[in-house]
């Protein structure tokens, strides 16, 4: 298995855990299926960088930080050759204005430390702040919606079918 097929395999078994906890009812588990959606969605972006890297169409490290938005500028702006195109248009697609919208929310959410004077803020890990200052947790009851946890399902199905989509084109190249 090559890097880009591992992330892919990783991206899909953190889909299937999302899977699992979105489908209780409970409150308390909200925070979990979002949180394995966003570890879906940031290893299917990873394994996409992966295999063009691996392609030789671009150098950008992965790293190992969590959120993908800093990968838009090598996704998007693909070196221009013929070979390209396909790969360009499978990127266009999934990448257009809803879905990175959607993943720059699912970013949002990943665990930080503040900077100095500033407040813990909401995310699907650790204790954070209310607006008033006030202490909570990512699976207090209604911190996480029903319709977050749908939004999110979606995308990660959306990102990680796509990715494998991608992948497979470039693996098809000469």
């Amino acid at each position: 298995m090559d890097e880009a097929g591992a992330w892919l395999a990783q991206a899909l078994a953190d889909r299937n855990a999302a899977e699992l906890q979105a489908k209780s009812r409970a409150d308390s588990d909200r925070c979990h299926a979002i949180a394995k959606c966003q570890q879906a969605v940031e290893k299917a972006i990873k394994g996409i960088i992966a295999a063009l890297n691996n392609a030789g169409i671009i150098h950008q490290p992965i790293g190992r930080q969590h959120g993908v938005e800093r990968f838009w500028p090598a996704l998007i702006r693909l070196p221009r050759a013929g070979a390209n195109k396909e790969v360009q248009l499978h990127l266009h697609g999934l990448l257009d204005q809803n879905t990175c919208a959607g993943i720059r929310a699912l970013d949002a959410l990943i665990p930080h430390w503040p900077g100095p004077g500033q407040q813990f803020g909401r995310n699907t890990e650790y204790p954070f702040q209310n607006a008033d200052g006030s202490w909570t947790f990512p699976a207090a009851p209604g911190v996480f919606s029903e319709n977050e946890v749908k939004r999110f399902r979606a995308l990660a199905h959306r990102i990680v079918n796509g990715a494998e989509r991608v992948v497979s084109t470039l693996r098809r190249r000469p």
